[in-house]
């Protein structure tokens, strides 16, 4: 078995900096990830995962962004040091008007609510992890566990939601292909009541 996982790590990270990987993938992931997953993702050994998390957390210890360790589990973070700067920004943020894209977002969840961050992107075509963070910060979107996949989450609109368009129920808002129907769609609109497709479907 070990020999399998080193012919793995040998076959994806030749010439490939594997401590820029993990990074990468704990960016991405945007909560706890523990060395058993990033073991399978990058096919290392333990003792090699390890030790790039080491170095990777020795590096950042003076960076804006750090690594946190936690019942085994790592995180990127944003530096202490940094709080109050931050936490001036994130105020600023929950100021203003939610962008096209966040409200794109927010529409997609409320009516194929609930929903998977990769079914959002599906649709998007776009990663849409700070829509979600800013309308999670807003109070708008909650995330619950997935009924299938304990690993997986998925998001749904809340309670302070309906407040805010003073309605008690989500039927309570008007059907999407209704409300759609006499309105001429934009290019690149997109159609809620279809599944999401392939870029390449349709290709030659």
């Amino acid at each position: 078995m070990a020999f399998q996982i080193s012919l793995i790590f040998l076959e994806r990270f030749n010439g490939v900096d594997l401590k820029k990987t993990i990074e990468a993938i704990l960016f991405v992931a945007g909560r706890p990830v523990n060395i058993r997953e990033l073991e399978k993702t990058t096919g290392a050994p333990k003792d090699t995962v390890t030790q790039a998390l080491s170095e990777i957390k020795d590096g950042r210890k003076d960076s804006g962004v750090i690594l946190l360790e936690q019942n085994g589990a790592y995180l990127l973070s944003t530096n202490p040091d940094c709080s109050p700067q931050v936490k001036d920004f994130l105020n600023l943020e929950l100021r203003e008007k939610l962008t096209d894209a966040t409200l794109e977002t927010l529409a997609i969840i409320t009516y194929k609510q609930p929903v998977s961050r990769a079914e959002i992107e599906a649709i998007r075509g776009v990663n849409s992890q700070y829509s979600l963070r800013i309308l999670m910060m807003r109070g708008l979107v909650e995330r619950i566990p997935s009924p299938k996949d304990a690993r997986m989450h998925l998001y749904r609109t809340t309670h302070e939601f309906l407040q805010n368009l003073g309605i008690r129920d989500i039927k309570e808002l008007p059907d999407f292909s209704e409300l759609t129907a006499k309105v001429k769609p934009p290019e690149g609109f997109l159609d809620l009541t279809q599944p999401p497709q392939s870029k390449n479907e349709g290709a030659v």
